[in-house]
């Protein structure tokens, strides 16, 4: 504002000067070089219905990036090349700034997904389309000024040839008053539209014509009749100028105000001067009265625009807040990102579209945001990076146990088998999770195997059940025919017993929970060959006989050495138990013999006894057995009872 009030006080003139010299014109005076690039300026208005071309101000990191191509279009085509430079240049930056983002976050998801980094590919199309668009401003601005430049020089030639006509029109005798006043306003009308010419030429261009203007005023001033005629032409001119300038005090768009009162600063210097002495400075205060309502308007514009600055830079500023929390916070998982990934990306969206802050604030905002959303994305890479490596190294685990699963999916060692798929089915859950793209597709598979397995196992198993539910009926069968025995005399009933033992001990497994049917069939046999007087020991030694032919019938090396352990465990425990009850008979030092406490420890000591002696001879005789024997010549004496195996 200050330079234009100067530059119209230089335009007037010095007012001290006028007093001493009172009778020349000073206003058209040159004082700076500021005043030739003013009225160098290629801003012209032809009447008072001028709206000077604005690129309106915007709030260009509100938009996404296909909004800021459309943007940059629709200025280019709008508006002036050489008044788009800002606007296309702003938008440039924001664009650069969000595909920069959006493009790390692009990355950032496709290596979370298991993507590898050497394998990735940018998305440019937008890239490209903006740069198709910022490349076709630069030519075409480039052009504008190639064009300028021509016109530049031709405007320089007529403005010479204008300085010539004026120098002539004072030197040259008039033939009337009205042809010179005639002649002299087309030669100021002429190089008041004369345009631009190159600014290394202007000042000595400028300086000439307002040097034989001031002379032309001075030959006028010879001419009482003609200075009237050119003071009341000037006076029309002023008050034509500040009543368009009392208009811009209702313009709405102040920027537009701003700048035709500029334009009416260089008329009122180049068509409005000089006037007559009482006009002169009342005119002048009327316009600069008019000039300062203006500007004040545009304090009133800065001073709104201002507070709406500092409310954004806090509202940026509780942003970059809310990001430092989130850069600070220690020892984030996978839980932590996934809960903050969205809220990072609603403080970003948030604090583009808040707006312009206070310039001095401008710079240090936005680089401290980017230096947090740097860091939180580093961080944030950091830890997928290294869960990345944890997740392939539990991939390279899971595959091995798939290989396990599939492997032995078709086993038949079942005992073996099941064991080791509960134990890779357990191992699997707890290996920990692998990268997304393979997840699903590994389950499955592993999954499969183990089914296959597990079809497998539960179809042998209701083969076996039904078996065994079958060898129960068989059983079942034999137990009731025993009571039958009871009506046959002693040497009947010992061959009946005998080939029940046998059929008995030949049907094979039943279900576990039928299992007392074995000591059912026992207690019956015994109650048997207590009631009808057959020697207990002849019905040990043919059970024992039956058992030597069942293993040497089915040629069994497992199932005997398995019985064989199992007897070899009983009889530790046996002698274990005898030496704690015989310890136990301490605590009856004292007591009589005939002590019912004493009586049953000696009792029970003296049966286990007897089972163990028992144990023991069976023990001794089956460890030698030759199961390639196809008789009964090797058999043992059948002095141990059968349960263990009737109850297998």
């Amino acid at each position: 504002m200050s330079t234009e009030l100067d530059n119209l006080q230089n335009a007037e003139g010095n007012k001290k000067k006028e007093e001493v010299i009172k009778s020349e014109n000073t206003s058209h005076d040159l004082q700076d070089d500021t005043s030739i690039e003013e009225l160098n300026s290629e801003k012209r208005i032809e009447n008072p219905d001028y709206e000077e071309t604005v690129v309106p101000q915007e709030d260009y990191d509100s938009l996404d990036l296909e909004q800021l191509i459309e943007k940059a279009k629709k200025i280019q085509n709008n508006y002036p090349v050489f008044l788009i430079g800002e606007a296309i240049n702003n938008i440039k930056e924001s664009f650069n700034q969000k595909f920069d983002y959006n493009e790390s976050q692009r990355k950032q998801k496709y290596l979370d997904e298991g993507g590898e980094e050497i394998s990735y590919k940018p998305d440019l199309s937008l890239k490209t389309q903006f740069n198709s668009v910022y490349h076709d401003y630069k030519a075409r601005l480039t052009a504008h000024y190639q064009e300028q430049e021509q016109k530049e020089q031709n405007n320089l030639k007529n403005r010479l040839q204008i300085i010539e006509e004026l120098k002539k029109l004072y030197t040259t005798p008039i033939e009337s008053i009205g042809s010179f006043f005639k002649e002299f306003r087309d030669i100021k009308e002429r190089w008041h539209n004369a345009g631009k010419i190159p600014k290394s030429k202007a000042s000595d261009v400028f300086k000439t014509y307002f040097h034989h203007l001031e002379n032309t005023h001075e030959f006028i001033k010879l001419n009482k009749e003609l200075e009237e005629l050119d003071y009341a032409h000037n006076l029309e001119q002023r008050q034509a100028i500040i009543s368009r300038a009392k208009e811009l005090l209702t313009e709405p768009s102040i920027q537009k105000a701003l700048n035709e009162l500029q334009y009416l600063h260089k008329l009122w210097k180049e068509q409005a001067e000089p006037v007559a002495e009482k006009y002169r400075e009342p005119t002048w205060q009327e316009f600069k009265d008019v000039t300062q309502q203006i500007h004040a308007r545009k304090s009133e514009l800065f001073e709104k625009i201002k507070e709406e600055q500092e409310l954004n830079l806090k509202k940026k500023q509780k942003i970059i807040d809310e990001l430092e929390k989130i850069s600070s916070s220690a020892n984030p998982n996978h839980s932590f990102w996934q809960n903050n990934i969205k809220k990072i990306e609603k403080l970003r969206e948030e604090f583009f579209s808040i707006g312009r802050v206070q310039k001095e604030y401008s710079g240090e905002t936005w680089t401290r945001f980017k230096e947090l959303l740097h860091e939180i994305n580093t961080q944030k890479n950091t830890y997928y990076k290294e869960l990345k490596k944890v997740q392939q190294d539990n991939l390279r685990k899971k595959n091995e146990l798939l290989k396990i699963a599939k492997d032995n999916q078709d086993s038949e060692n079942w005992d073996a088998a099941l064991n080791l798929y509960k134990k890779i089915q357990n191992d699997w859950k707890n290996i920990g999770h692998v990268p997304r793209k393979y997840s699903d597709k590994l389950w499955n598979e592993f999954r499969e195997y183990c089914n296959n397995f597990f079809d497998r196992y539960k179809q042998k198993n209701n083969k076996i059940n039904e078996e065994w539910q079958e060898n129960l009926s068989k059983k079942q069968a034999i137990l009731a025919k025993l009571p039958s025995i009871f009506e046959l005399d002693q040497n009947e009933a010992l061959q009946k017993i005998n080939d029940y033992c046998v059929q008995w001990n030949s049907i094979g497994k039943i279900p576990r929970e039928n299992m007392n049917i074995n000591k059912e069939f026992n207690q019956t046999i015994n109650k048997l060959t207590s009631q009808l007087n057959i020697d207990k020991n002849l019905i040990d030694e043919m059970q024992l006989n039956i058992k030597v032919e069942n293993y040497i019938q089915s040629k069994d090396d497992k199932k005997l050495d398995d019985d064989l352990r199992r007897m070899k465990k009983q009889i530790q425990d046996l002698e274990h138990e005898i030496v704690q009850l015989e310890n136990n008979l301490s605590f009856f030092s004292n007591a009589k013999q005939d002590n019912p406490l004493l009586q049953n420890s000696l009792n029970n000591i003296e049966a286990k006894k007897v089972k163990l002696e028992e144990l023991k001879q069976t023990y001794s005789k089956l460890i030698n057995l030759d199961l390639t024997q196809t008789n009964g010549n090797n058999a043992p004496d059948a002095d141990n009872k059968p349960e263990e195996d009737i109850t297998e």
